[in-house]
């Protein structure tokens, strides 16, 4: 449960990039005034707004979902593999909506009469151009989703298979490094500085002379004792010293 809540965590973090919303306010806009498959003799302006702006954002949610889910299923494969099961997941997913959408009461005047079927080749065939076009460019330019980079740490390399390698934390515990993973947790031994050093490309802050936290393991920053504490997703709590307050301040945290 913590590495699936991690990954669509990172997924749906690009869901508040203005860029993605002002290219889906666009496609809304050109839907709207387009009425494609239909929608422009059989829907009136206000019919359209509607219909399209709930089509288009719902699709781009429930493809997040299929981009994650496929990054779950099978964690080790052809990058092509994955491309090709998260087409097939978002088609899955998309389908049943785009078919009850125009199904709403809203619309039931609108004449919306599409088949599953119907539905179902409509999205298979967007959905496919979508996936295809987003693999090309990522290949080409060898771009990859943050929530597959960010589980490849340089440290991981220290790590055994069976706790994974999505880094949360790292602690000094005698001459050892304590590494806590979504899975697991194992102890190297190494100094933090050169731990923290091979987390490079994780975003994190060293909270404490004793301790380091990767950004999106925390899940929230109280008081208490009389210091600053962090909670993390994996059910820790991580003291942070006076020193290394500012830092975490400047980022919003505390």
């Amino acid at each position: 449960m913590k590495r699936t809540s991690f990954v669509f965590r990172l997924t749906f973090q690009s869901l508040f990039k203005p860029r993605l919303w002002a290219i889906c306010l666009l496609l809304s806009v050109a839907a709207i005034g387009a009425g494609p498959f239909g929608t422009f003799v059989s829907m009136d302006a206000g019919q359209r707004s509607v219909y399209w702006s709930l089509i288009i954002t719902l699709s781009v949610v429930l493809g997040y979902s299929g981009h994650a889910l496929s990054l779950l299923m099978i964690k080790k494969c052809h990058v092509i593999t994955r491309f090709a099961l998260e087409g097939i997941i978002s088609t899955s997913l998309i389908t049943p909506v785009v078919w009850g959408v125009g199904r709403l009461s809203i619309f039931a005047d609108a004449s919306v009469d599409i088949s599953f079927a119907q539905a179902f080749g409509y999205v298979a065939l967007i959905t496919a151009a979508v996936v295809t076009i987003r693999a090309i460019v990522m290949l080409s330019f060898g771009l990859e989703s943050r929530a597959v980079t960010r589980v490849k740490p340089r440290l991981a390399q220290r790590l055994p298979d069976d706790i994974g390698s999505y880094i949360l934390c790292l602690s000094v515990s005698d001459h050892f490094v304590k590494i806590v993973t979504d899975r697991g947790e194992k102890c190297v031994r190494m100094r933090l500085s050169d731990a923290i050093a091979e987390m490079e490309g994780v975003e994190g802050f060293q909270v404490h002379r004793s301790h380091w936290v990767a950004k999106d393991a925390i899940r929230s920053a109280h008081n208490g004792q009389g210091r600053a504490m962090l909670s993390l997703a994996c059910g820790t709590q991580v003291p942070v010293s006076r020193n290394y307050r500012p830092v975490l301040e400047k980022a919003g945290i505390l």
